[in-house]
């Protein structure tokens, strides 16, 4: 009897192929999205043998980063499906042409020998979508970013040409870096200036060394970024950790840097707090000039909902923007999102913006109830923060009329809110005497009667302390 090998290997291929299909199924269930699609799509199966499962991927690195991250997450699935399976083996196979250009973004990028024949619009236009609303005139300046702004506008005026070279601006999330960071390249494209503006996150940074690599299209990556004429990298911490990545970051940045072309990073933190960042970078950041950006006082707070309420043509009381800006106090992002909720919120139940209904949005903000009970130590603390006097100087017997103010006030609203007696009031306070609470009380009350604006603040201080029961 003769065997047709060509029939049975060409059965057994279609075993592998229907193992192969089983195995991704469950390994689709196991991780997030975006990696199924990048590191296990593109592996095809080769051959069963025994107990060992063969496959193809794009090149070596893309197996190292498998077997670094994956190895057993893949053998557990494996032995899952198919018991007799223990182990897998690697070979590398590129990618055929015709695949690479089902790909996103870098591997849609074909090199180009000739301008006259491409289809692809130029880098400006894939690789910097900049938001049109983040400029410099919509950035709200204040004590907390004034420095950090002048040095964008600086670096936006003479791209290349100041010692600013790289600028990297840091602070916490939510308080201005992306919006500062875009300003420069929405400025530069105004000006007429740079063609190749390059704006990225470092991870979109990662993720396409990582295709470009899978795919042998590193002359396309490099393409991309060395050509860049101003390069805007967002979020810079994020590539801790990848030493690969950040090899190509760190040619990158110094040949941009040997062109005189611009570099702009922003960190959470400060590039000597970027744990897992080569030495060789931070050394570069810290060559140019580090600027940081703090969370905004009160004032700039309401000056930030103030410029939004005109630019969206939303008409908000004043005393809703205080009322915002003294109880979201983290930052610019949490800020505009409160007075979006807060209109939202008021034209769905047709009902008229006022500090109520800012107020119960603003609870559900913060969220669950935390406390039914208002302590005096806590009232203590709101008025401390708000008048900006400390507690000691509050529990003393420092009589200055802004501590002595303020202590009356504590006396007035711990009557009013806490539920405890004027004695208990007293003791809490510096072991005073109850009878001085009563004169506190007396006091405050006659000053909110005849001053409309002290009454304000006695409300204010209110709804900051009720917010503390959520």
């Amino acid at each position: 009897m003769t065997i047709n090998h060509a029939i049975v290997d060409n059965f057994a291929h279609r075993e592998t192929i229907h193992l192969w299909e089983t195995i991704m199924g469950d390994l689709r269930k196991l991780l997030p999205e975006h990696s199924y699609q990048t590191w296990f799509m593109p592996i095809k199966p080769v051959k069963q043998n025994g107990e060992t499962l063969t496959l193809s991927v794009p090149n070596r690195f893309y197996a190292e980063w498998i077997e670094s991250n994956y190895k057993e997450l893949l053998t557990r699935v494996l032995e899952n499906v198919n018991p007799e399976l223990s182990s897998y083996f690697f070979i590398v196979e590129p990618a055929p042409p015709q695949e690479l250009q089902k790909e996103g973004s870098i591997e849609k990028t074909r090199h180009i020998t000739s301008p006259a024949h491409t289809e692809h619009p130029p880098i400006d236009e894939r690789y910097a979508h900049l938001n049109h609303r983040y400029t410099f005139d919509t950035f709200v300046e204040g004590p907390h970013n004034q420095f950090a702004k002048a040095a964008s506008k600086a670096v936006a005026d003479a791209l290349g040409n100041t010692p600013y070279n790289p600028l990297l601006i840091y602070g916490g999330t939510g308080l201005g870096k992306t919006h500062l960071i875009q300003s420069i390249g929405n400025y530069a494209r105004q000006k007429g200036g740079p063609r190749n503006i390059v704006y990225v996150s470092s991870e979109k940074f990662m993720v396409d060394y990582i295709t470009a690599l899978r795919n042998n299209r590193l002359s396309d990556f490099t393409g991309i970024y060395r050509k860049a004429d101003l390069l805007l990298v967002d979020d810079i911490q994020f590539l801790q950790n990848r030493e690969g990545t950040q090899e190509q970051f760190f040619h990158t940045f110094n040949e941009l840097y040997q062109r005189g072309k611009q570099i702009v990073i922003t960190s959470d933190r400060t590039p000597k707090e970027l744990q897992g960042v080569e030495e060789r970078l931070v050394s570069r950041f810290l060559s140019g000039l580090t600027v940081d950006i703090q969370p905004p006082n009160f004032e700039t707070r309401v000056a930030i909902l103030q410029k939004k309420a005109r630019l969206e043509y939303l008409e908000i009381p004043d005393e809703v923007i205080d009322f915002i800006a003294q109880n979201i106090t983290s930052n610019v992002r949490e800020l505009e999102s409160a007075m979006t909720r807060i209109f939202a919120y008021s034209s769905l139940t047709h009902l008229d913006i006022t500090v109520d209904v800012a107020k119960k949005v603003i609870r559900d903000i913060l969220g669950v109830k935390k406390s039914k009970v208002i302590s005096v130590e806590s009232i203590m603390k709101t008025v401390a923060a708000y008048y900006r006097i400390s507690e000691n100087d509050i529990m003393g017997k420092n009589r200055r009329k802004e501590i002595a103010l303020a202590r009356q006030i504590i006396m007035y609203l711990s009557r009013d809110m806490s539920g405890d007696s004027l004695k208990s009031i007293g003791l809490r306070l510096g072991r005073r005497d109850h009878s001085t609470v009563i004169h506190a009380c007396t006091t405050i009350k006659e000053k909110i009667d005849q001053d409309p604006s002290f009454r304000s603040q006695i409300n204010a201080l209110k709804n900051q302390i009720e917010l503390q029961l959520y």
